[in-house]
């Protein structure tokens, strides 16, 4: 029975209905811990300690998932550095004082390498101050890192240390095509990365995906639709905590090497071969032919004079509303001419592989992912620094130089304003949208 029913079985507890015509309403707490008739208001008050006791533990559960996984992960490091600190110093860590906090920042501020560079950035600093702080929090302390004081002591490290940010380089269309390009296709085990690799690079780049996002699709996550291109769900992200869910688009391709869903389907197909064995991975694998020659895997028209002008631009994309599934006039919808393989939706879309070819369930993580984007730029020749935010920022970058609005790139990229879209524009495409195009010099 529930905590209510056993107090009224019990009118000798003070909380029984004898207490009084007064009493506020009791909200019933039902619990796992039901039985049936206790004898005895001790037993009662047992049960409905127990049963708070379950609520707490319930209360602290959703209280923990408030804050994402990465973030409770670099929180927890982060204090468990400044508890070290503090037990090194003489001084308490919880609650801590305003002065503790204020010494500690200097001393990291102080921390220097053999070289004499700076070992922690300010950024680094400002999320030490936030792990203090929600330590404090959860823990029913007022934090001192609200304190002026501690503020004024990261301002003044910032304007000491202040530089020009560091960003990186936009990857452009045409960079992707180069990079694309440089990538081996139909040959053991690099053809199998190589695949991989290229989804991945169109997915980021297309989708304007964070790698934390990319990382983190699975094989339900992706559909084809037979105009659209392939829709691709977006369950948390950073700026949706609560798991709200955002789809975003890649539309099909007007060339081959460029096409996300077929570099997507593509993929597929060798994960769906994973399973029969080695061998037939091999196979399936080495029938893919090299970049240039890769072929649509939908019914697909020929760019038109219009279209392909737009690709030598940067746009590299065509409207499906334009262009019959066949090439018949006013026919939208494509039929596939590869079908799609039938994958389990839980596992990872993105997957791991070992040295030799060996493909496993793991998926790739978002640092192997920015690994991977470096690796292959660098390879490709590019300048730097490239990672993984590239292909972000070159989504923003390309869309906006041809000629792409503000509203039109947020509804790819889910940024909440327009100022980040403002500093794309300034740091990588100054001339768009800027007066100094209509002096006619």
């Amino acid at each position: 029975m529930s905590v209510e029913k056993a107090i009224d079985a019990h009118p000798g507890t003070d909380m029984g209905p004898g207490a009084g015509a007064a009493a506020e309403p009791r909200v019933e707490l039902d619990t796992a811990l039901d039985t049936a008739v206790l004898p005895g208001g001790v037993a009662a008050a047992s049960a409905r300690a127990a049963s708070l006791a379950a609520l707490a533990a319930r209360a602290d559960a959703h209280a923990t998932a408030a804050r994402a996984p990465r973030t409770r992960a670099a929180y927890a490091g982060d204090w468990a550095h400044f508890s070290r600190w503090c037990a090194a110093a003489g001084l308490p860590a919880l609650p801590a004082a305003v002065d503790t906090v204020r010494l500690y920042l200097a001393d990291l501020e102080a921390t220097r390498t053999a070289d004499g560079q700076a070992v922690f950035s300010p950024a680094t600093m400002g999320r030490r101050l936030a792990a203090i702080a929600a330590a404090h929090h959860d823990a029913g302390h007022p934090s001192p890192t609200r304190d002026p004081a501690v503020g004024a002591v990261l301002t003044g490290i910032r304007r000491t240390r202040a530089h020009a940010t560091h960003q990186m380089r936009p990857l452009l269309l045409e960079d992707l095509r180069t990079v694309l390009a440089d990538m081996e296709f139909g040959t053991w085990p690099a053809g199998l990365i190589g695949a991989r690799d290229a989804a991945a690079l169109l997915i980021g780049f297309t989708g304007a995906l964070r790698r934390s996002e990319l990382a983190a699709l699975t094989v339900a996550d992706v559909s084809f639709h037979p105009v659209d291109g392939l829709h691709v769900h977006i369950a948390r992200s950073k700026t949706d905590q609560t798991s709200r869910g955002a789809t975003v688009v890649l539309p099909y391709g007007a060339r081959a090497g460029t096409c996300p869903p077929c570099a997507v389907l593509r993929w597929m197909g060798l994960l769906a071969a994973a399973p029969h064995g080695r061998p037939a991975l091999m196979r399936a694998v080495l029938a893919t032919p090299s970049w240039p020659d890769l072929g649509h895997l939908f019914p697909h028209p020929e760019p038109t004079a219009d279209s392909a002008d737009d690709s030598a631009d940067g746009v590299g994309a065509f409207s499906p509303v334009d262009a019959g599934a066949a090439g018949s006039p006013g026919q939208t919808a494509r039929s596939f001419r590869a079908p799609v393989p039938a994958l389990a939706g839980h596992t990872p879309l993105l997957r791991a592989i070992r040295r030799g070819g060996a493909l496993i369930d793991t998926p790739m993580t978002g640092d192997a992912l920015h690994a991977m984007v470096r690796r292959r730029a660098d390879a490709a020749g590019l300048p730097g620094p490239i990672g993984f935010h590239s292909l972000r920022a070159g989504f923003v970058t390309t869309a906006r130089r041809n000629g792409a609005d503000h509203r039109s790139v947020r509804r790819q990229t889910r940024h909440t304003s327009d100022a980040m879209i403002e500093t794309y524009d300034r740091d990588h495409a100054p001339l768009v949208g800027n007066a100094v195009t209509r002096l006619g010099l």
